[in-house]
């Protein structure tokens, strides 16, 4: 990758975990206010895609190193080692939502779930809109 082009990814990047970040907080404060456990479970997502985010910058940097000694053909690898750790963080995150929603489901205590408010809602509308604009 040329150095213009991994100057514009970094930049990229870097705006993409701001918006994620801010909107991960914002879905956690609402997730909590409105009693909304999917709403919580879309924070520790986008809190996720701010993790995921980074380690692409991370391998964005390391894989264009120039040549060295211990590495004679560059470090162009090292995007690949970057996506099977960006997977199984993905994995891993989407497990854990998984696994919470099936213990809910098991549990069978749907007195206990309230219904999300409003204010789930406009975090969702939000999040919809952040996103595609982004």
């Amino acid at each position: 990758m040329k150095k213009r082009n991994m100057n514009l990814a970094i930049r990229v990047s870097v705006v993409s975990v701001i918006v994620n970040l801010v909107l991960s907080l914002i879905k956690f404060a609402a997730g909590i206010v409105a009693n909304s456990t999917s709403m919580i479970s879309d924070a520790i997502h986008s809190a996720s895609d701010v993790l995921s985010t980074i380690i692409v910058m991370i391998g964005i940097v390391i894989s264009n190193k120039k040549a060295d000694c211990d590495h004679q053909y560059g470090h162009e690898r090292f995007e690949c080692v970057a996506a099977i750790i960006l997977a199984g963080i993905l994995f891993i995150t989407g497990a854990g939502i998984g696994l919470t929603a099936l213990k809910n489901i098991i549990s069978g205590d749907y007195n206990s779930i309230e219904t999300p408010g409003k204010l789930a809602m406009f975090a969702a509308i939000i999040s919809i809109i952040s996103k595609e604009t982004k």
